[in-house]
């Protein structure tokens, strides 16, 4: 009896933790697949049952409607087995059930492996781990390495276009304890068991030199750097502004540009006193550069330009609410003299 219970106990195990462990290892892929690794072994193996114990609900439903198996017929199977496990016989098993256990197996196994990766493809693609703290994965360095920080809530900023690469300047220690920057643009890294930084490895690095006080060339193609020997690193960014967003900008600045010609040319054929139209047209002109920034100021500014405060975004607001006020009451006075309403 302690002997069926035994091999009953491993199967169950084997049979539990397996699919568990080959979901967390699809899970986790890419950046994240050092995180497989991490953690205490007994928190790997409680995570591994869960996981484990899903995939065999799924796999045992789905299954058992792929081959016309019902409930009653896995139970009766089992019940047999387990008899003569018990009574130290050898289990009766028939062509047909060791083949249906072995594609069963090979089934579980599958669908862990796709489970796995699905999950990961969606938590990915909706951008989950960046919203939800819970779904956040250990390799923090790629969110800050790839830009995605700047998508979290903790780092939300304005939006400045996709993130192309990425440029670090470091402060090294020396030998002699001296401190040197280095730059250069990151293109890879990698990290130790417990999800920190390892080594750098930078490509058309470049030296700070004091006595020139410009940077200077590091001849070679990769520049490797310990991350042991870092003092400082500092992250900049090279943003690529979205192609469709640009095409829109263009789209607004010459619907822009006729709505100005239309402001400045409609007041004169307007029959009215030649001082009433060029007011007319200084009130749609200041109007139009009123509405004109407004529009702009929701778009990514250029370079060197300063974007407008949200007090500058107000006051142009209250200005071409003024502009159009004052324009509406000439309009009105037009109207009343030459068509009596």
């Amino acid at each position: 009896m302690d002997t069926s219970v035994t091999i009953f106990s491993l199967g169950y195990i084997i049979i539990l933790i397996v699919p568990g462990i080959i979901f967390k290892r699809f899970y986790f892929q890419g950046a994240f697949s050092g995180q497989f690794n991490s953690g205490l072994f007994a928190d790997r193996i409680i995570t591994s049952l869960f996981w484990g114990i899903l995939v065999q609900i799924i796999s045992a439903l789905t299954f058992s409607r792929i081959i016309n198996m019902t409930y009653v017929d896995w139970q009766t199977m089992i019940e047999k087995f387990y008899q003569n496990i018990a009574n130290n016989k050898l289990p009766e098993i028939t062509a047909d059930q060791l083949i249906n256990v072995l594609l069963y197996a090979i089934y579980s196994i599958v669908l862990a492996a796709v489970l796995g990766s699905i999950l990961y493809k969606l938590i990915r693609w909706f951008n989950l781990d960046l919203k939800v703290p819970s779904f956040r994965f250990l390799n923090h360095w790629h969110y800050y390495f790839k830009g995605e920080i700047l998508r979290t809530p903790e780092f939300k900023m304005a939006k400045r276009g996709d993130v192309i690469s990425t440029e670090v300047d470091l402060m090294l220690e020396d030998d002699a304890g001296k401190s040197n920057l280095f730059s250069g643009l990151l293109t890879h890294y990698t990290l130790k068991n417990c999800n920190e930084l390892d080594t750098l490895y930078l490509t058309g690095a470049t030296r700070f030199s004091q006595s020139k006080s410009a940077n200077k060339q590091i001849p070679g193609d990769i520049f490797i750097v310990p991350f042991s020997t870092v003092q400082n690193l500092n992250i900049r960014y090279n943003f690529q502004v979205r192609q469709d967003l640009q095409l829109f900008k263009h789209t607004v600045l010459a619907f822009s540009a006729i709505v100005m010609v239309f402001s400045i040319a409609y007041p004169w054929f307007i029959e009215i006193g030649i001082w009433r139209k060029i007011f007319g047209c200084i009130t749609l002109f200041i109007s139009w550069i009123s509405f004109s920034s407004l529009i702009m100021s929701f778009f990514p500014p250029s370079n060197g330009a300063i974007p407008l405060s949200t007090k500058a975004k107000f006051a142009n607001l209250f200005v071409l609410l003024g502009m159009l006020l004052i324009s509406n009451l000439i309009l009105k006075l037009v109207s009343f003299r030459y068509f009596g309403f």
